[in-house]
């Protein structure tokens, strides 16, 4: 014998302009806790979970959405990230407006920027570059980048 349960419907997926504003205006009416009560209240078929990371990552009034790193976010990130690893959210929660994600994409991208330039060959001053001969990478160089991304 099989037993019929009543499936709620929980929306997955892109997040609509009015779904937005239900959860703009639960959080400016309770503020930003007890998410699992949005679906429970019959406010929005979305889990606790989502309604949390939307906000978290997309809807709060202090984010930094599209700005670059500071030199000092930047300063910040690099000491964090040698004393913690790479534990994003304990980083980000010493850089207000930042997400976890954000300084994930930082690290990343700044290592792969890294990477490229240790990668290239020097441009020599000469206006011909010197045919089939290596070129090694000065040794202060690699010892530098070794440091900071341990």
């Amino acid at each position: 014998m099989e037993r019929q349960r009543s499936e709620e419907v929980i929306k997955k997926g892109p997040w609509t302009a009015e779904e937005d504003e239900v959860l703009l205006n639960f959080v400016n009416s309770y503020g930003p806790r007890d998410w699992s009560s949005i679906r429970s209240m019959g406010l929005l078929p979305r889990t606790g979970k989502s309604c949390r990371l939307r906000w978290v990552n997309k809807l709060r009034p202090n984010l930094k959405i599209g700005c670059k790193f500071s030199a000092e976010e930047e300063r910040v990130v690099i000491d964090l990230q040698a004393r913690f690893g790479n534990k994003w959210a304990s980083i980000a929660s010493y850089l207000p407006g930042r997400t976890d994600n954000d300084v994930k994409n930082f690290w990343s991208s700044r290592q792969k920027r890294l990477a490229r330039i240790l990668q290239s060959p020097p441009k020599s001053s000469n206006s011909q570059r010197s045919k089939g001969k290596a070129t090694a990478v000065p040794e202060m160089a690699t010892s530098q980048v070794t440091r900071t991304s341990v």
